[in-house]
């Protein structure tokens, strides 16, 4: 099972690197990849609550998780680098707020 999951609030590696710390924990997840304003997962039984979770712990907020067997993913203008650098996290675990 492959997982696309779009973020919000994520401008440089530092908050890639926070994302990833948060999502390596979840169990089931085989493969792990992020980047900015994208983290792709997979694995058997990957539970999108405790995906949401992890990203939110982090400080980030999840704005859609797609379920993919290819490795096309949508992007739209809000999840252009500029755009995020006009927010905050959440939780102000960014570095760069």
């Amino acid at each position: 099972m492959k997982k696309v999951v779009i973020i919000k609030g994520m401008t440089c590696e530092h908050c890639v690197m926070h994302v990833k710390k948060e999502l390596e924990k979840l169990s089931g997840v085989d493969f792990l990849s992020v980047e900015i304003g994208k983290a792709v997962l997979e694995g058997k039984n990957l539970d999108e609550d405790l995906i949401r979770k992890a990203v939110n712990e982090a400080g980030y907020e999840v704005v859609e998780i797609i379920d993919d067997g290819s490795n096309e993913v949508p992007h739209s203008k809000e999840h252009h680098h500029e755009k995020h650098h006009g927010g905050h996290s959440k939780h102000n675990k960014g570095c760069c707020h």
